[in-house]
């Protein structure tokens, strides 16, 4: 929902770029066969992670095809025909989509709320066609006491701590081996820490001045430090959850590797060299 999850693509093997972008299309192709055309406008880098770790962990055999699609008429794109993970991330993405545009209307003012308003229905209706009510309870109930957080002016260990356990159920929900189940719980719970850190620094200076609540707002200047120490801890507890499976597909956990040792920390310090850079005279 975010689209900070993504690979370094300089850094992936050619082949191993090629199975992330197949993934990508297998991903939107889901949500058109399983949810509606509309909702995949809504595809995002963050639940293609999703699909890939939830593939590797399940040993799925990613099958290749290649056709056309609106996006790209002239010439067939090679994508992942659907599995289990590609359908349960679709569903997943209509859910969560559902509750970012309700997020952004409680959030936004004037013509851009009415934007959204007129969103709603129609991402209501992709939420209740993803099915899987369970989950649905359970980021709603999350949702609610982040929200309940936020209101109280909570502190960023506590807005994170409860974003991760929303991811952490995302990623292990339903997934049949209890013990992989657990796992991948810890590895989605640290994802989702490494997430709000990372949003809240991004969105601090939107936030200030709109006057909405962000944990970084009483900071001055943003501990840039200590964020980077609590993402780089963050990410390496998921990767130490992410070591007790094992893959067999080497070029998922290629690309996985990839995103967590690469592409998150180098998003993170793009965000964090950003908000944290002196300002300039000529920005006063």
């Amino acid at each position: 929902m975010f689209g900070y999850i993504k690979p370094e693509v300089p850094d992936l093997r050619v082949r191993d770029n090629e199975l992330y972008k197949a993934y990508y299309c297998g991903l939107c192709r889901a949500m058109g066969a399983h949810i509606c055309r509309g909702s995949r406008f809504t595809l995002s880098y963050d639940l293609v992670f999703l699909s890939i770790v939830r593939s590797a962990a399940a040993e799925e055999t990613p099958i290749i095809a290649k056709r056309r699609c609106m996006a790209h008429p002239l010439k067939k794109r090679a994508y992942v025909k659907c599995t289990p993970s590609l359908e349960y991330s679709a569903r997943a993405s209509a859910i969560l989509t559902y509750y970012k545009v309700s997020d952004d209307i409680a959030d936004t003012k004037g013509v851009k709320r009415v934007v959204k308003k007129t969103l709603r229905p129609y991402a209501a209706r992709c939420r209740k066609k993803a099915g899987l009510e369970e989950i649905d309870r359970f980021i709603k109930s999350d949702l609610d006491a982040l929200q309940t957080l936020e209101s109280s002016n909570g502190g960023a260990e506590e807005c994170a701590d409860c974003f991760g356990r929303l991811l952490g159920r995302v990623f292990s929900y339903s997934f049949g081996d209890k013990d992989t189940e657990r796992i991948l719980e810890a590895f989605g719970y640290h994802i989702g820490r490494w997430i709000y850190f990372v949003d809240a620094a991004d969105d601090l200076e939107k936030d200030k001045k709109k006057g909405e609540f962000n944990p970084f707002a009483a900071y001055d200047p943003l501990p840039a430090e200590e964020i980077r120490l609590a993402t780089n801890i963050d990410l390496d507890e998921a990767k130490k959850a992410l070591d007790l499976i094992s893959f067999k597909n080497k070029d998922l956990f290629d690309i996985i590797e990839n995103i967590i040792y690469i592409g998150m920390p180098g998003t993170a310090e793009k965000i964090l060299s950003r908000v944290s850079a002196p300002e300039k005279e000529g920005d006063k």
